[in-house]
């Protein structure tokens, strides 16, 4: 009886201490299979090609016309000689360039077809995007080499009404963007930016132009002639010496965009 007692009470302890399974001696029951197909969640989209729908972008193009201003003297000028030295116009550009997630780099070609000058901007650019959806706003700096391609007959200070002067300024501009771009898929985008740009622009002394022959005259008279005209073009600030500015440049241009 005692015996007994002894192998009874300890095999009770263990059943109340011991799994439901284990203390039957069964092995644990195995998932039910109820025909159902076992699903598992699905972590958030939490890029934002998923949530628009755009996918990941490379590579961008865009051509973009407007209208823009600019005042080669706006800040300081030295001897630049210019009758008229700022205009407002039409503006006309085409950029290509690469993105990389939120980060843009690229190249742009603008034409500022003001009525005293014609400006060429070759520049590059750089632009930060926080696309939201489909609407991408960004801002970055927009630099490089500008050039008037060429000068109005009023814009210069002419020493004769028979042969205009050849008149070059160049140099280069720097300064911020800003813009937004609306995607209607994947691959086209309407958008509109604003520029506005510093112009550090040089003028190198004209050659001076040659008056026109008069019939009848020897090469002796003729040369006579030049150098007299010659004495007198030299006193004017235009052929005397280089010219400088700092300048202001402004525009504004809605654009078509194409994404791959």
């Amino acid at each position: 009886m005692k015996r007994t007692l002894f192998a009874v009470v300890p095999a009770a302890v263990l059943s109340l201490f011991a799994p439901p399974a284990l203390a039957q001696g069964l092995e644990p029951p195995g998932p039910v299979n109820t025909g159902a197909p076992v699903t598992t969640p699905s972590e958030p989209a939490s890029d934002e090609s998923q949530d628009s729908g755009l996918g990941l972008e490379w590579v961008w193009l865009n051509a973009d016309v407007g209208v823009g201003y600019v005042n080669m003297e706006s800040f300081s000028s030295s001897s630049l000689a210019l009758q008229k030295s700022s205009s407002v116009g039409p503006a006309f550009g085409v950029g290509a360039g690469v993105r990389l997630l939120f980060l843009t780099l690229g190249v742009r070609a603008q034409d500022l077809q003001l009525s005293a000058f014609n400006l060429w901007e070759l520049s590059a650019e750089a632009a930060l995007h926080m696309r939201i959806w489909r609407i991408d706003p960004y801002f970055g700096v927009r630099g490089g080499y500008a050039f008037v391609g060429s000068l109005s007959s009023d814009a210069v200070q002419n020493a004769t009404a028979n042969a205009p002067p050849e008149v070059s300024v160049h140099g280069f501009d720097v300064g911020p963007t800003f813009g937004l771009d609306v995607y209607l898929s994947s691959l086209v985008s309407i958008g509109g930016d604003a520029n506005a740009q510093i112009l550090f622009l040089q003028r190198p002394i004209p050659p001076i132009p040659r008056i026109p022959t008069v019939p009848g005259e020897t090469p002796q008279q003729q040369q006579q002639a030049q150098d007299q005209f010659n004495a007198q073009v030299k006193s004017q600030p235009l052929y005397s010496q280089a010219g400088s500015s700092v300048g202001l440049g402004l525009s504004a241009t809605a654009h078509l965009g194409i994404h791959f």
